[in-house]
């Protein structure tokens, strides 16, 4: 870094693009991206699905995405929606998240298999997106260096790696979200009309990944008006780029609008215990999220980035990160993660200081060397560094699946979506059915409203009788919310039911500690009786109800002679 001068072009209008790519750019780029792959992909092998328990669900709707398309059931897509919820009641993504990741992750299942490797490799690909945009943007916007120091650094940056390690959305959403950031900037220091263009359709595209992308809407507003001027946005071509957004995004909104509002609005609405910790809440975060050598080393370069960066690119980056605070602030829902998006302009700062500030070479050579320090240190860390996990769920769907070829299972312990999702990878004919809501249902969480289903023994010896339930998993320990799970947990002591695994759940992100799941086969077992299986549900107006004879529960190695619904393949 230290045998260029770095910063002597101040002209933001004359940026590294249009002088073209050199070979030392493509070089710095695909170096970043190979470094960011090897320390993202150490320990994938390890652990299950478990972060925050939506990574789960997130898993489980990707394999649903995959069996969509490989059935593809158009005429009957809601139909088959509910029946798959059915059988796997583990797919909040289907509404409460928007679609586009699925969708990526479904592919993903289908080529490599519906494994913990292929989702976390979806992430990854998503992880090179995000680290390639940023590059490009630092590169256009001061130079090629700092742009692969930036780049590392982001991908080594702490509450990065973990979800660069997790099958959340918050990496697919910061990738589109650079995307449309790097046109719209384009577009304001270029005035491109493709670059408007793109800036609305990689909008629209972390829209339709998650919602906290909203942050771009005053980010556009913020930034357009401190460089441009209100008239920006009455200018033809962003009136247009408006326009396509909204149509791309408008049908999706629309129906969880009309269908899901009222949880989405519960789920958010959560209030920090006091406005100071409302307004505090992300600002006592940046420590944590950035470390506090590049949080302080921000902190200076924007106290001194009049004298080293390009003219007008301090207010987008500002905009930005003003933008990201005051949209995730007024949001009564906080988690650190979702502040995850202002990162990158405070990677700007901090690098710009040590690579762009200083003019004598004495002291321009010390800053470049610092930087990659700053870098390496990054880089081992990110390393060493080991996200969370667990482990244990996937030996129990194995040894179901061992034991039986078919069957009904009620299931009541954590993470149901991560045993569901290999329950379903070692079903390829989908000969198995998950009761997760028989004995009690909450409205996403328990703090959202739950209601008990069943309240005396009888009704669960009932329950597992007309249903033909043929195995059951629960969790061992004392911390049962509902008076339904402990009677069902003494009824399993009886004789009508034997032990038949015991699995202990390994690893430090148990959302319970010292749990182990146990499996029980129900000797009296015999094929249901009921006609229709209704699923209660807290976060649509309407029950689901299915046919109990559209699952395939027979040990019959032929599921083309069962019942499916019409232009569905059971597979």
């Amino acid at each position: 870094m230290n045998s260029v001068n770095l910063c002597e072009v101040r002209n933001a209008s004359t940026s590294a693009a249009t002088r073209g790519w050199s070979g030392r750019s493509y070089a710095l780029l695909a170096s970043v991206l190979v470094l960011s792959t090897v320390v993202i992909v150490h320990g994938i092998h390890t652990g299950e699905f478990s972060y925050n328990v939506d990574e789960s669900q997130h898993a489980m709707t990707g394999l649903f995405a995959a069996d969509f398309m490989r059935n593809h059931p158009l005429a009957h897509p809601v139909e088959y929606a509910y029946q798959y919820y059915v059988q796997y009641p583990a797919l909040s993504g289907v509404i409460h998240w928007p679609p586009l990741f699925y969708g990526f992750e479904g592919l993903s299942f289908l080529l490599s298999g519906p494994t913990v490797v292929a989702a976390r490799l979806t992430i990854l690909g998503f992880a090179l997106v995000a680290i390639t945009f940023w590059f490009c943007l630092v590169r256009e916007l001061q130079n090629e260096w700092m742009a692969a120091a930036a780049g590392l650094l982001l991908a080594c940056a702490p509450s990065v790696l973990l979800f660069e390690k997790a099958v959340m959305l918050e990496i697919p959403c910061l990738a589109l979200s650079l995307g449309a950031i790097f046109f719209w900037a384009r577009y304001l220091l270029s005035e491109s009309p493709a670059a408007v263009y793109l800036f609305s359709l990689f909008t629209s595209a972390a829209f339709l990944t998650k919602q906290n992308a909203l942050f771009l809407i005053p980010f556009c507003f913020l930034s357009g008006i401190g460089l441009k001027g209100w008239r920006l946005f009455i200018r033809p071509a962003v009136l247009k780029a408006a326009t396509l957004g909204v149509i791309l995004t408008a049908p999706f909104y629309i129906v969880v609008y009309v269908v899901h509002w009222r949880t989405i609005a519960m789920d958010l609405g959560e209030k920090a215990t006091s406005r100071a910790d409302q307004i505090l809440f992300y600002l006592r975060a940046l420590p944590d999220q950035l470390g506090w050598s590049a949080l302080l080393l921000a902190l200076l370069g924007m106290a001194t980035c009049k004298w080293w960066a390009k003219p007008r690119v301090p207010a987008i980056m500002l905009s930005w990160i003003a933008a990201c605070y005051v949209t995730f602030t007024l949001i009564g829902h906080k988690e650190t993660r979702y502040s995850m998006y202002w990162i990158p302009p405070f990677l700007y700062f901090a690098v710009g200081l040590l690579i762009c500030y200083f003019r004598k070479p004495v002291l321009r050579t010390a800053g470049a060397a610092c930087a990659t320090l700053l870098v390496g240190a990054s880089l081992l860390s990110a390393w060493h560094y080991q996200r969370p996990y667990i482990s244990g769920y996937r030996a129990v769907a194995e040894q179901i699946t061992k034991l039986s070829s078919s069957g009904v299972i009620l299931y009541d312990a954590p993470l149901p979506g991560n045993f569901i999702f290999f329950l379903r990878a070692n079903d390829p004919g989908r000969h198995f059915l998950v009761l997760r809501k028989a004995l009690y249902v909450t409205r996403l969480k328990l703090s959202g409203g739950s209601e008990e289903l069943v309240h005396t023994r009888e009704e669960i010896e009932q329950l597992i009788s007309h249903y033909g339930v043929r195995f059951l998993v629960v969790s061992s320990g004392d911390s049962l919310k509902f008076e339904s799970q402990k009677m069902l947990r003494d009824l399993l002591q009886g004789p009508q039911f034997r032990q038949v695994g015991q699995f202990h759940v390994t690893g430090d992100d148990s959302p319970e500690p010292n749990i182990d799941l146990l499996v029980y086969e129900n000797t009296a077992w015999s094929p249901p009786s009921e006609k229709f299986l209704r699923v209660r549900m807290l976060t649509l107006n309407h029950d689901i109800v299915v046919p109990m004879d559209r699952f395939n529960l027979s040990d019959d190695p032929n599921p083309a002679a069962k019942p499916v619904l019409p232009g569905a393949k059971n597979q």
